[in-house]
C-alpha cells in the first residue's frame, strides 16, 4: 500500500471509528466541556446584549461541535429566531428537541416560528408536541404549558 493510500485508511478508520461511537467533533478535537461552556457563556452574553452575528457564529461553533447538547441547539435557535429566521430557527429547535424532549422550550418557539411563518397548522402540531412530552408536575413545565396555552388562544383567534 502506498503513502497516499495508507493515509486515506487511516482517515476511513478515523470516521469510521467516530461515526460508529457517535463522537462528537469536540472529543476528536479533544475540547473539553469547560472549553465549550465557556464559549457557550460568551455566546448567551452576546445575545443578551443584542449582538446577535457574534451569537450566531459562537453557537454555529458549539453545535459545530457538539451536536448532541441540546443547550446548544436551543441557543442558536433563538439567535436565528429574533433574526427571522424562521425555518432555520424550527430546524434548530427541533434538533433540540429531539435531544430533550422533555424541555418545552423548543416546541413552544418552533410554535412561534411558525406563526410568524402563517403556518398555523404546525405551530399547533408544535404546542400538542409540548402538551404530549412537558412534565405536568413541574414549574417548568407549568410555566410552558400556559405560554402554550395563550399562544393557541391567539392562534385560534386569528
Amino acid at each position: 500500500m502506498d503513502k497516499e493510500n495508507a493515509s486515506k485508511e487511516v482517515i476511513m478508520e478515523a470516521a469510521r471509528k467516530f461515526l460508529g461511537e457517535q463522537a462528537t467533533l469536540k472529543e476528536f478535537k479533544g475540547i473539553s466541556n469547560a472549553e465549550l461552556e465557556a464559549v457557550y457563556s460568551l455566546a448567551f452574553g452576546y445575545y443578551q446584549t443584542g449582538k446577535y452575528d457574534e451569537a450566531g457564529k459562537l453557537f454555529q461553533f458549539l453545535v459545530l461541535f457538539d451536536h448532541l447538547n441540546p443547550k446548544f441547539w436551543l441557543g442558536m435557535g433563538a439567535v436565528q429566531q429574533v433574526k427571522k429566521d424562521y425555518k432555520g430557527a424550527i430546524t434548530s429547535y427541533a434538533y433540540g428537541s429531539f435531544l430533550d424532549l422533555t424541555n418545552p422550550k423548543p416546541q413552544l418557539h418552533a410554535a412561534e416560528c411558525y406563526l410568524a411563518l402563517g403556518d398555523k397548522e404546525n405551530a399547533l402540531s408544535a404546542l400538542e408536541a409540548l402538551d404530549i412530552y412537558c412534565a405536568k408536575d413541574t414549574a417548568l413545565g407549568r410555566e410552558y404549558r400556559a405560554k402554550a396555552e395563550k399562544l393557541r388562544e391567539i392562534i385560534n383567534a386569528a
